[in-house]
């Protein structure tokens, strides 16, 4: 007698089970396949759509130059793309970029990050202006995240917000302008890098500068 295989069940699409919703994180993290970015808010997941070249160029200028800096003074890691971050049990975004200082590396599990990173960076695109800044924006002070930087490539802007017991405060630019991060150590990036329609400038002019020495001695 032949045996009786019990096919999977088909997987319900983003359409059906935000219908159904209110969708859990167990439920996202099912229903959304590995490689595709998306967020879990309020039990509604919003999938992206595909972004302009700049705003791929912008996210790994920022992800090469702060993982460098990261693990040049071993202060923890940065992480980004896909990667779910579990805020709650409807709450799951997946900021461009994060950054989980080394005290708290025990929350980088191997599926996700299991509670809000020291630092999030959104990269604004046409279809996630709304989220990056707003339901994101209350979103990651609500959940106790410490600092905030929203870049914006396609209105050549970049904000810094500091965490002040769940509120959002603006840290703005020195007098050089400089914007200083209060999470990571000594690390600031230069406002006019991205206020200008000129391209970022190459990753080891921008280190060196940071850095105060020679990238070609560093790199």
């Amino acid at each position: 007698m032949p045996y009786l295989v019990k096919k999977p069940g088909k997987k319900p699409s983003i359409k059906s089970a935000n219908a159904a919703g209110p969708v859990t994180f167990e439920q996202f993290y099912d229903i959304v396949e590995e490689n595709v970015k998306a967020d879990l808010l309020d039990g509604q997941i919003f999938r992206d759509s595909p972004a302009i070249p700049q705003h791929g160029k912008t996210c790994m200028w920022l992800s090469t130059v702060l993982t460098f800096y990261v693990q040049k003074f071993d202060l923890g890691e940065i992480n980004g793309g896909t990667t779910t971050v579990r805020l709650s049990a409807y709450q799951g975004p997946e900021p461009d970029i994060f950054f989980v200082r080394k005290s708290r590396l025990r929350i980088v599990g191997e599926k996700y990050v299991e509670a809000a990173p020291d630092l999030c960076i959104e990269v604004i695109s046409k279809s996630s202006r709304k989220k990056d800044r707003g339901r994101k924006f209350v979103l990651y002070a609500d959940y106790g995240v410490r600092e905030y930087w929203i870049v914006d490539p396609l209105r050549f802007t970049i904000e810094f917000y500091e965490n002040q017991d769940g509120e959002w405060a603006e840290i703005l630019p020195d007098a050089e302008g400089r914007l200083h991060s209060k999470v990571i150590a000594n690390f600031w990036l230069q406002s006019r890098w991205f206020t200008s329609v000129r391209p970022l400038p190459a990753v080891a002019l921008a280190l060196d500068e940071i850095l105060g020495a020679k990238a070609s001695g560093l790199l």
